[in-house]
């Protein structure tokens, strides 16, 4: 976790205002600050704790939680200053959970018929019940823990019965988290997301983020296009009307339940699957409650991509040292970078800098055709 919050502490400029400051646990290389403004349209700046000499407008947190609240409360009492923070709420632990997602699914059932119930997971306090459940139906189900997301927490059941290992690793989730969520696998086609924001009770939509993740669920990248051409390849699949619909109702839930409580970038995963040679849509796998990669990748199309190029934002991880910056200067050379007005037009972008010891790498790769 420390590598990752290191090696990608820059990441959040992409989504940011240029006139924002992003903390850094050391200052970016020169180097790559001279390549950024040079090519590129302005961007926040990156900063170090040394340079805490002023009290800050706002801090805005990639996540909201009592540890990076008592972080920057800590750093405030260090430098003798005041930092406006993000309240903490006991009401988002619970808003953070698959049950809270579950419930807002529930209620788009019922209110668009188009949207099947039988996608609506079910939760289980004991391996027995799930147990009983693997046996008797004759299909494949997908357990999760109430408490993860990128596609962490996840495990695809055998059909008819359980083997001993996932009976453990069910047993570990319940002793942990108390219950655990079982639903139908489906015959996924696409996944995408809607992303909102919240402020002062009062929600809008900024788009659409369209995302690919590994036979395991787990991420792996997010298109990197206008929101025309999203939108189009989401609709090839399902009416857009019902997409519309989703959305509105979608905002009225969101804001009934959350706006209270928290303010910021909510992410809605939803997924298009395919059942009896229809497609159809699952409109609330997960409920991110923070800023997120679709949002990095909607900010980044909007502000950074040249009009007509389109491509993929990626994260990378590689445990062996120095093998990263093998991997950043082999890709400088077979897919060189073109900008055009301050935008990037075609090639290969990190967008945090790499060196030997750098674990996790994120960059675009675009195409312009």
């Amino acid at each position: 976790m420390v590598n990752l919050q290191n090696d990608l502490a820059y990441l959040p400029a992409w989504y940011a205002k240029p006139i924002d400051f992003v903390l850094l646990q050391a200052e970016l290389p020169l180097k790559f600050k001279k390549y950024l403004s040079k090519n590129l349209r302005p961007i926040a700046q990156g900063f170090t704790e040394n340079n805490l000499n002023r009290s800050l407008e706002e801090v805005h947190l990639w996540g909201i939680s009592p540890q990076s609240i008592n972080y920057f409360e800590k750093l405030g009492d260090k430098y003798h200053l005041e930092f406006k923070l993000p309240e903490w709420k006991d009401e988002l632990r619970q808003l953070s959970s698959r049950e809270t997602a579950k419930e807002c699914l529930t209620d788009l059932c019922s209110r668009i018929s188009a949207i099947s119930p039988d996608i609506i997971p079910y939760f289980y306090t004991t391996l027995n019940e799930i147990e009983s459940l693997v046996q008797e139906k004759q299909y494949q189900f997908l357990a999760k823990a109430p408490y993860s997301s990128s596609g962490r927490g996840l495990l695809w059941l055998p059909i008819g019965e359980l083997t001993q290992t996932e009976r453990q690793i069910l047993q570990g989730i319940l002793n942990k988290q108390k219950i655990v969520s079982i639903e139908k696998v489906l015959n996924k086609k696409l996944d995408f997301a809607m992303e909102f924001i919240l402020e002062d009770n009062n929600i809008r939509f900024e788009g659409y983020s369209l995302f690919e993740t590994n036979n395991k669920g787990a991420y792996l990248g997010n298109y990197i296009g206008s929101q025309r051409n999203l939108v189009e390849k989401v609709n090839s699949f399902i009416d857009y009307t019902l997409l519309e619909e989703v959305k509105r109702q979608l905002s009225k839930i969101i804001q009934e339940k959350f706006g209270k409580f928290y303010s910021g970038c909510i992410g809605v995963d939803m997924m298009i699957y395919q059942e009896n040679e229809e497609y159809k849509l699952h409109p609330c796998v997960e409920i991110n409650v923070r800023d997120n990669m679709g949002l990095l990748a909607l900010r980044f199309s909007e502000n950074y991509l040249e009009t007509g190029a389109e491509g993929t934002f990626f994260t990378d991880f590689s445990s062996i040292e120095g093998e990263q910056e093998v991997r950043h200067i082999e890709m400088k050379k077979k897919y060189p970078v073109l900008f055009s007005d301050g935008r990037i037009k075609s090639g290969y972008l990190s967008l945090c800098p790499v060196n030997e010891t750098t674990k996790y790498r994120a960059y675009v790769l675009i195409n312009n055709s």
